[in-house]
C-alpha cells in the first residue's frame, strides 16, 4: 500500500510554499511519495480538462493507505473534484494536513468557510496547529478526528545560532506589507526587519536588512530575539492578519526557533502557550513594553531561554513533530 502527501505549488520564493516542502521532505523519511497538483490554470477550459483528465493518473493506484493533503490549495474545484475521486476507495484514508484555515483569515468569510467546513468534515483525520484551532474548529461543527500538530518543523540548512553576544537585538521576518506596526514602533534598542516591502516611515532603531530566500535567510539572523507579532497595532495584535495569531502557529517562529533565537510573542496568541511550557522566550501584551523587557532580561536569564531554544532547534531540524504525527496516525 502507497501513501502520499499532495500538495499544490505556490508561486514567489520568499517562504510561501516553505512549511509545505517541508514537510513534503520529512514525510519521504516515512515512504510518503509527493504528489503535486497545479491549480494555477488560465481558463474555465484547462482548469475542467486538468482536473477530469490530468488527475486521472492518480487515482490508476489501487493502493493507497493514507493520502495526506496540504491544505489550502487555491482552487475548490479541483480540490472537490478530487476529494470526490477520493471517497470511492473505500481502503483510503483522507488526512488533511492545515497550514491556514482561509476563512479565519479572511475575518469570517461565510462561504469561504461554509465550504471549508464541508471540506473538513469529509477528512478521516485533521492535522491541526494547536488546541485553540481545534476548539475553533469543534465549534463551527468539524466533528472529524483531530491531530494536535504543537509547532511545524522547519529544515534549516544553516548551522544553528549559538554563542551570539547578548546585545538587547530584535529580528522580525516576513512579508512587512501587512506589518504596518512597524511604521508606528518607536524604540530605544534595534530591531532589524527581513522581507519585501518595508514600510518607507520608521524609526531610526528600525533597520532594514533586506531580502533573502528561505534558505539564504537564517544567516542573516544574528539578533538575540526574533518577533512575532502582526497587524497594524503595537498595543495589540489586531486587524485581521492580527486576530489570526489567536489561532495559527505562524511559520516564522519555527523559522526562529530552529536558527537558535529565543522568541517574543504577543500574549494572546495562540503559540504564547507553547513558547512558555517550552521556556524559549517572552510574551508581551504590548510592543511599547519591549524597552523594559530588554532592560530587565539579566544574561543569565537569557541563556536559560538560548539553551531550550538550540534543543528544542535540534528536534524541528529532525523532523520530530511529524514523526509523531504519523505515529498518531497509525494509532487512528
Amino acid at each position: 500500500m502507497a501513501n502520499y502527501v499532495v500538495t499544490s505549488g505556490e508561486p514567489g520564493k520568499m517562504g510561501g510554499s516553505k512549511a509545505k516542502e517541508d514537510i513534503i521532505n520529512f514525510l519521504a523519511r516515512d515512504n510518503y511519495i509527493s504528489f503535486m497538483i497545479n491549480p494555477y490554470q488560465t481558463n474555465k477550459f484547462s482548469r475542467i480538462w486538468y482536473t477530469h483528465f490530468r488527475l486521472k493518473k492518480f487515482f490508476s493506484n489501487d493502493e493507497i493507505n493514507n493520502v495526506i493533503l496540504q491544505h489550502p490549495i487555491p482552487s475548490p474545484y479541483i480540490v472537490d473534484n478530487f476529494v470526490k475521486r477520493l471517497e470511492k476507495k473505500e481502503k483510503t484514508k483522507l488526512i488533511i494536513w492545515i497550514h491556514d484555515v482561509q476563512s479565519l483569515q479572511r475575518n469570517g468569510d461565510g462561504k469561504k468557510q461554509e465550504w471549508e467546513i464541508k471540506l473538513f468534515n469529509k477528512a478521516d483525520v485533521l492535522i491541526v496547529h494547536n488546541k485553540r484551532m481545534q476548539t475553533w474548529l469543534r465549534e463551527k461543527k468539524v466533528l472529524t478526528p483531530m491531530i494536535v500538530l504543537g509547532i511545524f518543523d522547519y529544515d534549516n540548512p544553516v548551522p544553528i545560532q549559538e554563542n551570539v553576544p547578548y546585545e538587547k537585538t530584535i529580528c522580525f521576518a516576513g512579508a512587512l506589507f501587512k506589518s504596518t506596526f512597524l511604521s508606528k514602533l518607536k524604540m530605544k534598542h534595534q530591531l532589524y526587519t527581513f522581507g519585501p516591502d518595508m514600510p518607507k516611515v520608521h524609526s531610526s532603531n528600525i533597520i532594514y536588512s533586506g531580502q533573502f530566500t528561505p534558505e539564504e535567510l537564517p544567516s542573516h539572523l544574528t539578533q538575540n530575539f526574533g518577533l512575532i507579532w502582526d497587524g497594524p497595532e503595537i498595543q495589540t495584535c489586531a486587524g485581521t492578519f492580527g486576530h489570526y495569531q489567536l489561532f495559527n502557529n505562524p511559520h516564522k517562529a519555527s523559522l526562529y526557533i530552529s536558527t537558535g533565537i529565543p522568541v517574543i510573542i504577543w500574549s494572546k496568541a495562540a503559540l504564547a502557550d507553547f513558547v512558555l511550557e517550552n521556556k524559549i522566550g517572552v510574551v508581551v501584551d504590548s510592543l511599547e513594553e519591549l524597552d523594559d523587557l530588554l532592560d530587565n532580561l539579566s544574561e543569565e536569564d537569557y541563556l536559560v531561554l538560548k539553551d531550550n531554544v538550540v534543543k528544542l532547534a535540534e528536534k524541528l531540524r529532525s523532523g520530530y513533530f511529524t514523526k509523531n504525527v504519523i505515529k498518531q496516525l497509525a494509532e487512528i
